[in-house]
């Protein structure tokens, strides 16, 4: 947010509304009314830069409001996911999405993580597009009816919604005989 020429930032954590004061750094506590249960996280803001400092879990999270830089230590190698990866040293199952689905395109994966909002629905008259696996019935080579799911999902428009852009992609699919009940 903008206020008076001033770039406001406004921090959450567990869902709380978090005060964050550019000349001194916030200790953060798990419960704010039993403050004798130690600090979780450190809140500093350095310029336009917010850092939250977790010693407890080893954890050190930077952002100037557009981009994000997650720092976590070895111990948490293959126990992450979401936009940050999942850590496992692995660079091809990276754009993991949240229902396990793997994207090879960052801008599919980023979609795939979007939370609507009714806010930005409001602020940009859009709908919110989901990730979807595309789904089509054939004839086979064998003139038997199948049904073929891509291997990655691609963006949908939600109901009430029509397309406003196209993009030709190539895209792999799996088929299966369609009689099959796992098709319906």
């Amino acid at each position: 947010k903008e206020q008076d020429g001033q770039k406001q930032v406004q921090v959450f954590i567990d869902g709380r509304h978090v005060e964050v004061n550019p000349l001194k750094a916030r200790q953060v506590f798990k419960d704010e009314d039993d403050t004798d249960r130690g600090v979780v996280f450190i809140l500093t803001r350095v310029g336009s830069k917010v850092v939250l400092d977790s010693k407890q879990h080893g954890l050190v999270v930077e952002s100037d409001g557009r981009y994000v830089q997650v720092q976590v230590p070895n111990d948490y190698r293959g126990k992450m996911s979401g936009l940050c990866g999942n850590f496992d040293g692995e660079e091809v199952f990276e754009y993991e999405g949240p229902s396990q689905e793997v994207y090879r395109s960052p801008f599919d994966f980023g979609l795939s993580y979007r939370i609507p909002s009714k806010d930005c629905q409001e602020d940009d008259n859009k709908g919110l597009s989901v990730m979807r696996n595309a789904r089509i019935t054939r004839l086979n080579d064998f003139n038997k009816k199948e049904t073929c799911f891509s291997k990655t999902p691609i963006p949908r428009c939600p109901e009430g919604y029509g397309k406003t852009e196209f993009e030709v992609r190539r895209l792999e699919f799996h088929c299966v005989p369609t009689e099959l009940e796992s098709t319906e």
